[in-house]
């Protein structure tokens, strides 16, 4: 008999994966090309100015804010549910002199309580594929934003929905991981491409990885109320997409 695996457990296993990854992430995924240029992409198309207030969701160890920092005059908070992660992030906070320009927070998806109109910019890079339901968040992120205020969203553009036993869906999806796979091995070895592989695994079945197509993002995005402005492909790595979508004025 197949053992039912609650939501809740299912968050605490994803806090402990990424727990574990927390000292060797920055060496891992953060040194391969395709999440550098999902972040780089994430960075221009959140047009972060002087004075913007920036929420980044899944902040991890700070790779994302940092570039964000580094664009204008901004202020960022940071939201992750991994406490050793953050606890990375505000050591490199702490060491360029920048603890008054972040808040790092800790805290999952489901507790996110932020007033109404918050923030200008609002950045997530892969992190709310951990979320099943992504029409929750969608709908808060509406409500932080100011009008106007800016979605960045930045993936992989893949599909994990379906039977776990359907052939084909398991062919789309290695499809596009092996454009995670080989990168990782041929830019970062095989300690990250283990970690990749394994990741990739928890793709396939669903252990606390739900992606969705970037099509699919718009379609969320539109009927959360956002207008979707751009869906890009990161250069020379086309499995990868940013999408920016406004809070209309």
């Amino acid at each position: 008999m197949k053992r039912k695996v609650s939501v809740k457990t299912k968050r605490s296993e994803t806090r402990r994966w990424f727990g574990s990854w927390s000292n060797e992430y920055d060496a891992t995924l953060g040194s391969i090309s395709f999440h550098k240029g999902i972040l780089d992409l994430a960075a221009r198309l959140a047009g972060v100015k002087d004075g913007s207030r920036v929420l980044d969701i899944g902040c991890g160890t700070g790779l994302s804010s940092l570039k964000l920092l580094a664009k204008a005059d901004c202020t960022v908070t940071g939201i992750d549910s991994s406490r050793k992660m953050l606890s990375i992030m505000k050591k490199k906070i702490k060491k360029l002199g920048l603890e008054a320009r972040v808040c790092c927070k800790l805290s999952d998806f489901s507790s996110l309580k932020f007033r109404d109109n918050a923030f200008d910019i609002i950045v997530s890079t892969v992190a709310l594929h951990h979320i099943r339901d992504k029409s929750v968040p969608l709908k808060r992120f509406y409500r932080f934003l100011k009008p106007g205020g800016r979605l960045v969203i930045g993936d992989v553009d893949m599909d994990t929905s379906g039977k776990h036993t359907d052939i084909k869906r398991l062919l789309r999806i290695l499809d596009v991981l092996k454009d995670e796979w080989v990168p990782a091995l041929k830019e970062a070895g095989t300690g990250a491409f283990r970690r990749m592989f394994v990741n990739g695994v928890k793709h396939i079945l669903n252990e606390g990885e739900y992606c969705v197509s970037f099509k699919g993002w718009a379609r969320l995005c539109r009927r959360a109320g956002f207008r979707v402005v751009a869906v890009k492909p990161v250069p020379r790595h086309n499995s990868f997409k940013v999408l920016l979508a406004v809070k209309p004025a």
